[in-house]
C-alpha cells in the first residue's frame, strides 16, 4: 500500500495554474506598490548607494575628453554640485561627479594627474584641515584601484548597472528589509527617512528639513572637538601643499588640462573656528598667490558666500543650483573655462 506521506508519485492537482501564478504575481506587485507608497509617504526617497564599481563606471567615461569638468572632493562636493544646473550653465562642457563620501580629494586628483588621457579641468574641493591628513591619498584608493581593473569584473558591472536602475526608482530599497522590520517590531513606527540620498549621476541631495536636530548638533560638536590642537603652523601647512598638491597641478597643466582649487562653503561655529585657527591672510591667501592652479574661496563669490550650510559643512539640496551656477559664473569670469583651441 503506498505511503500517504512519502509517496513521490503523488499527482499534481489539475487546474488553471497559469491563473494562479498571475494572481500570485499580482498580489506580490500590489504589496510592493503599497509598501512603496507608504515608504514615500514617510518622506523616504530612492537612493543609489555609492561603491567602487559604480564610481569606476563614471570615472572611465572621462578619458580623452578635454571638454570634461571633473568635480573632485568629498561629501561637501557631492552635496553641493548639481548636474542639471551645470548642464544649463555650461552646455558646451561635460560635468562629471567624482567626489567620494568620506574621502579627501587628493587621491582622485593624483589619479587624474597620472592619467595621460585627462586633459580637462579638475575642480578640487579643499578646506584647510584636509591638508596633511593621514588618508589624504589613501581614502580613495579602493575606488581608484577598481577603476583601473574594472575589466576584471564584468559580472559586477552588469549587476551594478541593473541594480542602480532599480534603486533609483524604489524608495523601499533605501530603507531595507531588516531596518524596516526592526523599527516596526521594536518602535512600532516607520523608520525615519534618510535626509541624504544619492542619484545615478553620483551626486547627493540633502534635505535637511528631514534631519534630526540633535544628530546635527552632535555632528557639529564632534567636528570642532580638539580643533585647535591639530592646526599646523602656516609654514608647515604651505609646505605640505607645495609637496602634495602642486606637482599634481603642474602635471595636469603640462598636458593642456587645468585645476581649480575651491574652498567650499562652510558656516556657523565651524566657519568661525576656521577663521580663528587658520587666519586666511596667513594660510589660504598665501597659497592662492603661490599656487600654479586657480585657487578660489567661496567668500569671494558673492552668490556662493550667501549660502548657509545647515550642518555648517554641507549644503542643502535647495542650494545646489545656486552653488553650481555661481561657481560656473566665477570660473568663466576668471577665464578658467576654456574649450580646447579656444580663447573663450
Amino acid at each position: 500500500m503506498p505511503s500517504s506521506i512519502f509517496n513521490s508519485e503523488r499527482a499534481i492537482p489539475a487546474g488553471a495554474w497559469r491563473a494562479t501564478w498571475l494572481v500570485a504575481v499580482a498580489l506580490a506587485a500590489s504589496s510592493i506598490a503599497l509598501l512603496e507608497h507608504v515608504t514615500r509617504a514617510h518622506h523616504q526617497r530612492p537612493t543609489v548607494p555609492e561603491d567602487p564599481v559604480w564610481w569606476s563606471l563614471t570615472r572611465r567615461t572621462i578619458e580623452d575628453d578635454p571638454r570634461v569638468i571633473a568635480f573632485v572632493g568629498s561629501s561637501r562636493m557631492k552635496l553641493a554640485y548639481s548636474p542639471e544646473a551645470f548642464a544649463a550653465a555650461a552646455p558646451e562642457f561635460r560635468g562629471v561627479q567624482l567626489a567620494i563620501n568620506g574621502a579627501p580629494s587628493l587621491g582622485v586628483l593624483e589619479d587624474l594627474a597620472n592619467d595621460e588621457q585627462f586633459r580637462g579641468l579638475a575642480v578640487v574641493d579643499l578646506i584647510e584641515w584636509d591638508v596633511g591628513v593621514y588618508d589624504s591619498f589613501t581614502a580613495a584608493a579602493p575606488f581608484v584601484h577598481r577603476a583601473h581593473s574594472l575589466w576584471r569584473a564584468p559580472g559586477a558591472i552588469a549587476n551594478r548597472i541593473i541594480g542602480s536602475r532599480i534603486q533609483e526608482h524604489f524608495a523601499l530599497l533605501a530603507v531595507g528589509g531588516r531596518p524596516l522590520l526592526n523599527s516596526l517590531l521594536r518602535s512600532h513606527r516607520w523608520p525615519n527617512p534618510m535626509w541624504v540620498v544619492t542619484d545615478r549621476e553620483g551626486s547627493s541631495h540633502g534635505d535637511y528639513t528631514l534631519a534630526d536636530p540633535k544628530a546635527l548638533q552632535g555632528k557639529r560638536e564632534w567636528r570642532v572637538k580638539d580643533f585647535f590642537s591639530t592646526v599646523p603652523t602656516p609654514e608647515v601647512w604651505l609646505a605640505t601643499l607645495d609637496r602634495d598638491i602642486e606637482p599634481l597641478v603642474k602635471k595636469i597643466q603640462a598636458r593642456g588640462g587645468d585645476v581649480v582649487i575651491l574652498h567650499m562653503p562652510i558656516s556657523g561655529v565651524f566657519a568661525a573656528d576656521f577663521d580663528q585657527g587658520y587666519p586666511r591672510a596667513k594660510y589660504w591667501d598665501v597659497y592662492a598667490k603661490r599656487s600654479a592652479g586657480h585657487v578660489m574661496h567661496f567668500r569671494d563669490i558673492p552668490e556662493m558666500a550667501r549660502l548657509t550650510a545647515p550642518d555648517e559643512m554641507h549644503l542643502d539640496q535647495r542650494d545646489q543650483a545656486t552653488f553650481t551656477r555661481s561657481l560656473v559664473e566665477a570660473m568663466r569670469a576668471g577665464g578658467y573655462l576654456k574649450l580646447p583651441g579656444s580663447m573663450l
